[in-house]
């Protein structure tokens, strides 16, 4: 049986006249889902969706049912969304093909925001954005990627790109967070319209104030 989240990539890639197949699995190794002809190259995609979360919409006085809250830390769904994918990436990463991991929120159907905005992708990847303010003189430092990044030169370099696949107002769409540190680069120049690219621009130094 397909996941919600397979069949909706499936949709996207033959709306887009992409040729894909899915990979078989294999004993004893943990393979990723397809493998996408784009341009003249191949892509490798890992599907992960996310699922209930006990923080989404919770009702604090029943006597207000309609008020509903949501929490959630910055970046932790996609943090362990990349942690589960690890061995399925590298499998494409190992045999020299770029290597996506894609996330589908299942959590928040209607928005899908809910630990999937860009700056979740962002925080999990290189970093929640962090300030430094000298305690006396309270000058800022410029803003710089800060700690619990997953994505390092040294670390997880098997993943070319994290993506958020979704389906709002029945529109599907493949946002690209782009790796700076993959050892097996997409060529970007080559993908079609249809992807959105989200290039960026990391620096993890530890500014001095001024």
């Amino acid at each position: 049986m397909k996941t919600k989240s397979e069949n909706i990539f499936e949709q996207f890639l033959a709306t887009n006249d992409l040729p894909f197949e899915k990979i078989e699995e294999e004993e004893n190794i943990r393979t990723p889902d397809y493998r996408v002809t784009i341009g003249s190259a191949d892509i490798i995609f890992e599907i992960k969706e996310l699922e209930k979360d006990e923080n989404f919409e919770v009702i604090k006085d029943p006597a207000y049912p309609h008020i509903k809250s949501s929490s959630r830390t910055l970046g932790d769904h996609v943090r362990r969304r990349i942690e589960s994918a690890r061995k399925q990436v590298q499998f494409g990463a190992n045999r020299g093909i770029p290597s996506v991991l894609l996330i589908y929120n299942g959590i928040d159907p209607v928005l899908q925001d809910f630990g999937t905005e860009p700056q979740d992708f962002i925080a999990a990847m290189y970093g929640a954005y962090t300030v430094l303010v000298d305690s006396k003189t309270k000058a800022m430092s410029d803003l710089f990627h800060g700690k619990d990044r997953m994505l390092q030169e040294n670390k997880n370099s098997s993943f070319s790109a994290i993506g958020h696949l979704a389906d709002r107002s029945e529109k599907t769409t493949v946002a690209l967070y782009e790796n700076v540190f993959a050892k097996v680069k997409i060529r970007y120049d080559e993908l079609p319209a249809c992807f959105e690219v989200r290039r960026i621009e990391v620096s993890i130094d530890a500014l001095i104030i001024p």
